[in-house]
């Protein structure tokens, strides 16, 4: 039951999606399905988790993007599993949530977002990158073809990804029900456009890699437009690392899946 869903969206999207046989690096990765998304010159390599609880379900399911940081870069569609995804396939997130997790691998020399992640502050681009573009175009052909729910579309992610994250939630705030942004930043005169979107956000104080302000920063910009569902938490002991910390928080995942976009 659980590759059906995978093999229909492989036939379904045609050159869209191209399987991929490796799995040799990193623990659970022989429980995703590797694909690769083409357009025109430019290849997002990503990988699907289906989880335990939607073994048994026909419907259209939640969806969770995950944005990995600089140090996963590539083109093996492995390394972007390194961190965090452990907690996603953790039996008590597994067996009681029934969601699709859909990890893209942004290639080397690239970027979620298109900015300098030591600025204290930065304007997002007119356009998207074309990696954050191919995450986008994956999710529009998942709900499409009806194997993911519009209303449960989350995304989130850590340093370079935290940057996608908000960057996407800037850009396309319409298509999301929440988002966890960890140790990134994104342009404050977007905040607007994301007061209706519930934000867990985190950072350590003695980051030296990405300034713990841009973090506070945005938090206060969705605090200071009306977001009432935007929640801070930051480690005054710990550095740019704090993502593990930041995904064992209690309820998170709870959180998470408890929200929904209303559509109008």
């Amino acid at each position: 039951m659980k590759h059906i869903l995978f093999l229909l969206l492989t036939l379904m999207f045609g050159p869209f999606l191209l399987a991929q046989e490796n799995e040799n690096q990193l623990p659970g990765t022989s429980l995703f399905e590797a694909h690769h998304h083409i357009e025109g010159n430019d290849t997002l390599p990503y990988r699907l988790y289906r989880s335990e609880k939607a073994d048994t379900m026909t419907e259209a399911l939640p969806l969770v993007i995950f944005l990995h940081g600089a140090g996963e870069r590539g083109n093996d569609n492995s390394m972007q599993l390194k961190h965090c995804i452990k907690y996603f396939l953790d039996d008590t997130v597994t067996s009681r949530y029934p969601f699709l997790l859909m990890v893209p691998q942004c290639p080397n020399d690239r970027r979620w977002a298109n900015t300098d992640w030591s600025l204290p502050e930065h304007t997002m681009d007119s356009m998207p990158t074309a990696e954050l573009r191919g995450v986008m175009a994956v999710l529009d052909n998942l709900v499409d073809v009806g194997a993911v729910d519009s209303t449960q579309v989350y995304i989130c992610g850590i340093s370079m990804g935290g940057f996608g994250t908000w960057d996407a939630l800037q850009r396309w705030p319409e298509k999301f029900a929440a988002a966890i942004a960890i140790c990134g930043g994104g342009d404050l005169a977007y905040a607007e456009a994301m007061k209706d979107i519930p934000v867990y956000v985190f950072h350590g104080l003695l980051d030296g890699v990405v300034m713990p302000s841009r973090s506070i920063q945005m938090y206060n910009a969705l605090k200071d437009v009306g977001n009432e569902e935007a929640i801070l938490v930051t480690y005054p002991e710990m550095g740019h690392v704090c993502w593990n910390e930041a995904f064992s928080t209690a309820g998170l995942f709870e959180w998470l899946f408890g929200k929904r976009k209303e559509l109008y």
